[in-house]
């Protein structure tokens, strides 16, 4: 109705600004992306499984010497039974193992909802991933849904060393770095104080946290490199926008590399495995990373 009583626009019709031109391409790539969503095809059935190896450099200076060329896989938000099954399980340990990583990281997540019957099983595939300087994992918020005793079995049957809010020593050529992990920020009680009791003044600290956002604790300590998972990447990400949707924990870093404080800590965040909420991923590959630290 309001437009009826607007003259009427005579000559030629306006040349469209840079700044409209933009927003509403913006728009349009935006329903372009939702109408690619609706087909489903790609986001439930190729994207999801298409796994992305992600090569990264970190330099950090406080490292010892020892550790310059030291590589570390880090994965993250397997949520097994949520559209992943043993089968991938087996395929994911595979494409980890074929980098050779000196050190295996898993940052949380590693079942859904329900753990179910399957866990020797998962353990025994987990047991097949081999780092000389060990491997470690930290519990996420969805390993609680069930009983997180469980999914910490499961781990630690698995080989890796589950760190709740502890720390302990990687030991190379007569060097060494720490590796502390603490408790979920949602579902446990994460605690920086006890994480770092056994560490020395001057140590280096590799730190795993399920939430990337705890950066804002882990900066009042000292932790030089941070591992995070649970925002994968958003999942989904539109273009000119970005994920679609943020969650609470990964508000602030939701994907990739920061160097926050003037390069105190770096933090990384993987896009993580599998999926949860909807089955499926746009523009939001799976991401194994590999980092090499120097």
């Amino acid at each position: 109705m309001e437009e009826q009583t607007k003259p009427l626009r005579t000559g030629p019709p306006p040349v469209m600004s840079r700044r409209t031109f933009l927003k509403r391409g913006v728009g349009w790539g935006a329903a372009l992306a939702g109408s690619m969503i609706l087909g489903g095809g790609y986001t439930t059935g190729i994207e999801p499984r298409w796994l992305e190896v992600v090569r990264t450099t970190l330099t950090l200076p406080a490292l010892p010497e020892a550790f310059r060329g030291v590589t570390v896989a880090h994965f993250s938000d397997v949520h097994f039974g949520f559209f992943f099954g043993l089968d991938r399980l087996e395929e994911l340990i595979r494409r980890i193992q074929e980098e050779k990583p000196d050190i295996i990281c898993f940052t949380g997540d590693l079942v859904d909802d329900k753990v179910g019957g399957l866990g020797p099983e998962m353990s025994k595939l987990l047991s097949q991933l081999k780092a000389p300087l060990g491997k470690y994992a930290v519990l996420g918020n969805h390993d609680y849904y069930d009983d997180v005793s469980k999914v910490e079995r499961i781990l630690t049957n698995g080989g890796f060393r589950c760190l709740r809010n502890e720390s302990v020593t990687a030991a190379w050529k007569g060097s060494g770095i720490r590796i502390a992990g603490v408790e979920d920020v949602h579902r446990g009680i994460p605690d920086m104080n006890d994480a770092l009791r056994a560490s020395k003044a001057g140590e280096f600290v590799l730190l795993l946290s399920h939430t990337p956002d705890y950066a804002a604790t882990a900066l009042r300590h000292p932790v030089h490199l941070q591992l995070s998972g649970h925002s994968h990447g958003g999942q989904i990400r539109l273009p000119f926008k970005g994920p679609l949707k943020l969650v609470p924990g990964a508000l602030r870093y939701p994907i990739g590399w920061y160097s926050l404080d003037g390069g105190k800590l770096q933090l990384y965040v993987t896009r993580g495995i599998g999926v949860t909420g909807l089955p499926i991923r746009f523009l939001c590959r799976p991401e194994l990373t590999v980092h090499t630290l120097v």
